[in-house]
């Protein structure tokens, strides 16, 4: 006891201080004196004795010598702990118990300690049992007397016997046989034990089996004999009462005579135990014992100051003897020896890879492999020559002569696979073992590629288990990989799959579970920080060098559930093998090919989170590494020909991270305005971020998509899949669907620009289809179907133009433009013949072929050069040189490195503006050559306008916020060329129709740029409606301003008539906004707001109407905040850019002109024919006429939706001359006001004068073959009539004016005037106020009401009265017109 206290007392924080000092001591007696020390401490009671065993097992690991010294502290202990309490006796024999087969084998402690005290500590598992045997035993070698020699034998015979067996060296087994039958004859010995006593021989000499196989061969009449003297010796030690351990030379003994086939195996097999239902039984409970692993790793864990790293899986596989397993026992022999075939035979009887669990037997099977694999392995390593021809042969002693090396793939295939089966996971135990089989089989596969068959087979039952076994090894790990590389990737899926499934065998089991404890671990303590991450990347690189699919599914898990992982995760992931980005990857597409797991919400309005979060989780992993990427490819593909398109987010995060493409949808107008230019300003302007270190990333991309021919495929998919997703979305949210039908247009636009950009022409041009087989064979819109071919066919374009010009000695202006154009024709007229075909006659009825391949064609680019963009650009360059001279830190060298590059920039940006701006010029002056043939001049300007309308603006204009611009632009241009036959109102007047169809019918993103295309016509419209010198300028004499189409003297619209016009634009669009937002649909209020938003600029301009939109704003923001907060968060955001433009807005008088200001003399009508007589009307005036009848109708939608909406009265425009009424719906008159009977017969008028013009011009328009006679006088006849009517209407309007003067005169005060005066005419009113007399007081307003009342009552009757007979007389009038 005083011995111990010199010794500090072991614990956790100096347990390997003790363990290097006790290595340090070589003196025996200071290592006997220390270790005692030590097991006092257990026995006092100061350490515990799992501290102290565990300790001791390190010693003894480093230096077996201190076994025997153990053994002998422990018996000193034993007789010390005798004498002392009873305490320190149980701490004694719980510290022995612990040290059995861990520190000390059994068989040494019985051999050492007291019998008692083994009994004790339950090394003997029944000791009164035990005890009695051992008194037997000792009764039976002390005190009992041998018998023998009951048969007659001679003792001297079996003497000489071995002395002749027992002779030095190798000895002729025909002079051994002559002699043993000698002594049998002559000493009369049994010759059953005479065969006993050679195999006894036989197993003391087993390095002479060349002399006594073949003397035993020849000793044997009956091969029964030699099989039960085997069996009768193997039962010898299957008695209770025999506690030895079967001899290993009895195995080798045997397996000789089995392999020699002296004995058959299945004839010795009944013999042996344990029985094979025993084994099971074994089997199974490891299995069970397995499963429990989690519970002892938290046992061991919940330790204080434990860590993982504390826990070894494969202590108890170490530990796993043999015993008294015979069968083991004989396999292990049969294997030493190379006989394969008898021991695969007994390996079959076992279960599954049972046998081969216990170290000795799996070990000697290894050696086996590598000796049998050593010549086909030098031949084919694969390994540099000089490499190759150091590999030294692999030898092995004790092999029978029939064991034969591989040196044919065929004896790999017949012999050499079945051994790998075998073995199984635990190959694990031999690793420059599986390198050899890895590099075997992968020249296996190379030399014929139907081999890769068997190699998946020997993948998936022995190479990927035994990986998962092997500690962390990346070198394998890349062996691996260099012959997975070899399979497609689906069939490496199916592996990794297989590999991921619930594991059979027990340590495989132990593994999972500590892997999964880990990786819980560090995913909980992974961070932002640079050493965590650091840190936790090593660990997770250590995990999955040999189990990636447990890791990689938890990791994903995570993700889904934490977005704010991501970035953590993604950084941690750079120590991984490439096997390990494999099975990410398959991770990846397994969780997304999980049908229980739903990619949009329970609401079914969005798309899920977790989705979300994986996409961008696997768009930062194939950008920042190497990984394969047709296998995720090709399920995108899958995905959408099985009609679902979720899974396009995907595609779009890896374009967009691997590319840096971005989408185009929320970009600012100097954004937008950069895409138009060339190349690099695209790069430097029309991005968010300045993308670098992409050029890899987008190689392995644009690699993976040629290699496995899904460049185009993806293309098309995605194309016929946006125009399937209405078709397939029964029961899915229509703001899902919404969504989904933009995700899938981004994704196209953003993977097609991605093509065009990275492929070459010539790989472009091989892969896609040809025009006319994407609109015909594969139903391709005219959109998607030139969005693919326009860089091709503008490539061709140039490329014919660079020969033409080559081929030229002079290249002036004039030349260049000829061959340009020359060059259009030669392609463009080859496409146009080709796929007029393929377009079905509702576009080429009244649409020029060419005229419809020219707007598809161009581009932005084509048609303006973004001067101020390049201007931005070369600013932006200027201020970072500045920055960069005022630059002190920075190095001379690196600032000199980064002024050139600034300057080579500034450089290319000059010279690129200078190309655009001549692309431009030649563009301009081809589109001037071919505008005569655009547009034929005996169609209906309307039906024209239509189509064009339907077949190239709207469609075009949704399609990304660059093309809504350039439609816009593209108008404007037919405009500025004065192109004949295109009339600009008409064009505009559609446009700004009743666009509550075409919004109501957008998605998102669609509305974005409908929005952006409303907003830039607008600007055109406006700017010419601010100053009459631009529009004199620009448009009085101008094609597309005339409203009478004739050849010698067309007559063009106005000034103020085209004010007009733009306030009918203006009160067309404020109808169809508040059409949409007073409904209660939620994507009609959406696009509204949207598009609302971007006509700001330009819309609304005037007081009404933006009164009007503001006060459904607020309703929308009352009754939406909390059913469709997102409604209410757009409506928020618009009402306050409106607000904020408040001051801005004009009254109606600025805008245009009054109609009561305005002469009454109506411009000519205009004809729908350049052809027609000039007398005819023009489409113009039909246009106008229709104006008119939406107006009257639109005027009583609003009236009759405001009084349903609100009850409060409300006040009424005091300009009754105009004909755009309050969008408030002014208050009504009753029946009888004459006013409002005026108003309803003007309407009246209007609308049958509408009709009457309509159906004229539809006549005159489908009736080509009338003469020039009958269409002229038909015209006459139609112009006294309009004469005619005009007069009539002109007589009520007088009528009306003076009857409405006289009562106002009458009725209203200066004060009254002032309240009900309109919005428009507040300024005049408001200055005629200021001269109100001062004799309007109270006391006087008193006595005029009174007057009031009994005028007015006089003045209704009148008004009744002559509005009856106006209706009378206008009916009257009606009657007659129609009749003639």
């Amino acid at each position: 006891m005083a011995l111990s206290m010199t010794l500090p007392i072991i614990d956790k924080t100096n347990k390997l201080e003790i363990i290097k000092e006790c290595c340090s001591i070589e003196d025996k007696n200071q290592l006997r004196e220390f270790i005692y020390r030590i097991g006092m401490q257990v026995i006092i009671g100061d350490a515990t004795a799992d501290i102290i065993v565990t300790t001791l097992y390190e010693i003894v690991k480093k230096n077996n010598a201190i076994v025997n010294i153990l053994s002998d502290v422990l018996a000193i202990l034993d007789i010390e702990s005798q004498v002392m309490d009873k305490n320190y006796r149980d701490n004694f024999i719980s510290f022995l118990n612990l040290a059995n087969n861990r520190l000390i084998s059994d068989w040494m402690l019985k051999e050492r300690l007291e019998y008692s005290t083994i009994g004790e500590a339950g090394i003997i598992n029944n000791f009164k049992n035990s005890q009695t045997k051992f008194i037997k035993l000792k009764t039976k070698l002390y005190y009992k007397q041998q018998k023998f020699n009951l048969f007659r034998e001679e003792s001297e015979g079996y003497s000489k016997l071995l002395t002749e067996l027992c002779q030095n060296g190798t000895f002729d087994h025909v002079y051994m046989l002559n002699a043993i039958k000698s002594l049998i004859g002559c000493f009369n010995l049994d010759p059953n034990r005479v065969l006993d006593i050679i195999l006894e021989c036989f197993e003391a000499r087993l390095y002479l089996k060349d002399s006594f196989l073949p003397l035993i061969m020849n000793f044997l009449d009956n091969p029964s004999t030699l099989n039960q003297i085997l069996a009768f010796k193997f039962n010898f030690y299957n008695h209770s009462e025999i506690d030895i351990d079967i001899p290993i030379a009895l195995y080798d003994v045997t397996a000789l005579v089995i392999s020699n086939n002296l004995i058959q195996i299945e004839n010795i097999y009944p013999y042996l135990l344990p029985l094979d239902s025993q084994i099971c039984e074994m089997h199974k409970s490891d299995i069970d014992e397995a499963k429990k692993f989690p519970k002892r790793i938290s046992e061991i864990l919940s330790v204080e100051g434990a860590k993982h790293e504390d826990i070894n899986i494969y202590e108890d596989e170490k530990s796993r003897t043999i015993a008294s397993n015979q069968k083991l026992g004989l396999v292990q022999s049969l294997i030493k020896i190379g006989d394969w075939t008898n021991s695969s035979k007994l390996l079959d009887r076992l279960p599954e890879h049972f046998a081969v669990s216990y170290p000795s037997i799996g070990n000697a099977l290894c050696e086996l492999m590598n000796y049998l694999i050593d010549p086909i392995y030098r031949g084919n390593s694969g390994l540099p020559s000089i490499l190759a021809s150091r590999i030294k042969p692999f030898q092995l002693e004790n092999l029978i002569s029939k064991t034969k090396q591989i040196e044919s793939y065929h004896d790999f295939k017949t012999l050499f696979i079945p051994m790998i089966y075998a073995i199984g996971p635990y190959l694990f135990r031999d690793t420059l073992l599986i390198t050899k089989i890895i590099r075997v089989c992968r020249s296996y596969i190379r030399i014929n590629g139907d081999n890769r068959f068997d190699i998946i087979s020997l993948l998936n039952a022995a190479i990927l288990p035994a990986f998962s076994l092997v500690e962390s090894n990346s070198a394998l790990a890349e062996e691996l990989w260099s012959l997975m590389s070899l399979f497609p990737y689906n069939e490496r899926f199916y592996l990794y799959n297989i590999w991921k499934v619930e594991p059979s065998s027990p340590l495989l089991i132990k593994m999972k579970c500590y892997i999964m404890k880990r990786i819980r671990y560090i995913m909980k303590r992974i961070s932002k920080d640079k050493d965590s991450i650091k840190q936790s990347g090593r660990l997770i690189g250590k995990l999955s060098h040999s189990n990636p699919t447990y890791l990689f599914e938890y990791i994903l898990s995570q993700i889904q559930s934490y977005d704010n992982l991501i970035g953590p995760v993604v950084d941690s992931l750079k120590y991984l093998s490439s096997v390990s980005y494999d099975v990410l990857l398959f991770c990846i597409v397994e969780v997304l090919s999980n049908p229980m797991k739903e990619q949009s919400k329970h609401e079914g309005t969005s798309i899920s989170p977790w989705l979300i979060s994986l996409a961008n989780f696997c768009g930062s992993v194939v950008k920042k590494y190497s990984i394969e990427l047709p296998g995720l490819l090709q399920f995108i593909a899958n995905q959408l020909k099985l009609g679902k398109c979720l899974d396009l987010l995907i595609l779009k995060e890896i374009v967009q991270k691997m590319t840096g493409i971005e989408t185009t949808e929320e970009m600012t107008e100097e954004q937008l305005e950069a895409l138009s230019g060339g190349e690099l300003l695209k790069s430097e302007g029309g991005t968010f971020n300045q993308v670098r270190n992409i050029k890899k990333s987008t190689l392995r991309l644009k690699d993976a998509l040629l290699e496995n021919d899904l460049a185009m495929s993806l293309c098309i998919l995605m194309s016929q899949q946006r125009n399937c997703i209405l078709f397939q979305s029964d029961n899915t949210h229509l703001k899902l669907v919404g969504k989904l039908y933009d995700q899938c247009q981004e994704t196209l636009i953003q993977y097609g620009n991605f093509l065009s950009y990275s492929l070459t022409i010539d790989d472009y041009k091989r892969r896609l289809p040809l025009l006319k087989e994407m609109l015909v064979e594969f139903n391709l819109s005219p959109d998607v179907t030139f969005f693919l071919a326009r860089p091709m066919i503008n490539h061709d374009i140039n490329s014919i133009y660079e020969e033409f010009l080559n081929a030229k000695s002079e290249k002036t202006k004039s030349i260049l433009n000829e061959c340009y154009l020359k060059a259009s024709d030669t392609v463009l007229t080859p496409l146009v013949e080709s796929i007029i075909p393929a377009l079905t006659t509702k576009y080429l009825v009244d649409l020029n072929p060419r005229f419809f391949v020219t707007f598809w064609t161009l581009t932005m680019y084509d048609l303006k050069v973004p001067e101020k963009s390049y201007l931005r650009e070369r600013n932006k360059i200027n201020q970072q040189l500045q920055v960069l001279e005022d630059n002190k830190d920075m190095a001379p060298s690196k600032k000199r490195k980064e002024r050139e590059r600034f300057l080579s920039i500034t450089a290319k940006l000059y010279n690129e503006a200078s190309q655009q701006t001549e692309h431009t010029e030649r563009i301009l002056n081809r589109l001037d050559q071919e505008k005569t043939s655009w547009f034929e001049p005996n169609i209906n300007k309307m039906d024209v306008t239509t189509n064009f309308l339907q077949h190239c603006l709207f469609p075009r204009c949704k399609f990304t916020a660059s093309d809504a611009l350039y439609c816009s632009k593209f108008v404007h241009l037919l405009h500025c060329l004065r192109t004949p036959n295109f009339s600009t109102l008409i064009c505009f007047d559609r446009i700004f129709g009743d666009i509550s169809y075409t919004m109501s019918s957008c998605t998102e993103n669609e509305a974005n740029h409908y929005g952006r295309f409303l907003c830039s016509i607008l600007q055109i419209s406006m700017r010419w409606h601010k100053d009459v010198k631009v529009f004199e300028e620009e448009c009085a004499k101008y094609p597309g301003f005339v409203t009478k189409f004739s050849e010698k003297d067309p007559v063009h619209i106005d000034y103020e008539s085209y004010r007009h016009v733009c306030h009918k634009w203006h009160y067309r669009l404020t109808k169809a906004f508040i059409l949409c937002l007073d409904s209660s649909d939620y994507i009609q209020i959406r696009n509204s707001l949207i598009v609302l938003t971007k006509l700001l600029p330009y819309f609304p301009v005037m007081i009404s109407f933006a009164q009007a939109i503001e006060r459904r704003l607020e309703n929308i923001r009352n009754e939406e905040k909390e059913k469709r907060p997102d409604l209410f968060v757009l409506a928020t955001g618009y009402s306050g850019q409106l607000k904020l433009k408040k001051g801005t807005f004009i009254p109606e008088s600025e805008f245009h002109e009054k109609e009561s200001k305005k002469s009454m003399q109506p411009h000519p009508p205009p004809s729908s024919s350049q052809h027609e007589p000039t007398s005819s009307k023009s489409s113009s005036e039909q246009v106008e006429e229709k104006k008119e009848k939406s107006t009257t109708s639109s005027n009583d939608y609003v009236d009759k939706s405001s009084s349903s909406k609100s009850k409060q009265s409300r006040s009424s425009h005091s300009n009754r001359s105009s004909n755009v009424p309050d969008m408030d719906s002014a208050k009504k008159e009753p029946k009888s006001d004459y006013k409002s009977s005026i108003k309803r017969l003007d309407r009246r008028e209007t609308n049958s004068n509408a009709l009457r013009t309509d159906s004229r011009a539809s006549s005159a328009s489908s009736s080509p073959k009338r003469t020039e006679y009958s269409r002229s006088k038909d015209d006459n006849d139609e112009i006294k009539d309009y004469k005619k009517r005009k007069l009539e209407s002109k007589a009520i309007d007088d009528s009306e004016k003076s009857l409405r003067s006289s009562r106002d005169a009458e009725r209203q005060d200066p004060q009254s005037r002032l309240s009900s005066t309109s919005v428009y005419e507040k300024k005049p009113l408001r200055k005629r106020s200021n001269k109100i007399s001062p004799h309007n007081s109270p006391d006087v307003k008193r006595k005029k009401e009174s007057d009031d009342k009994l005028n007015k009552r006089s003045e209704d009757r009148e008004s009744r009265k002559s509005s009856n007979d106006m209706k009378r007389t206008s009916s009257r009038r009606y009657k007659q017109e129609e009749e003639k």
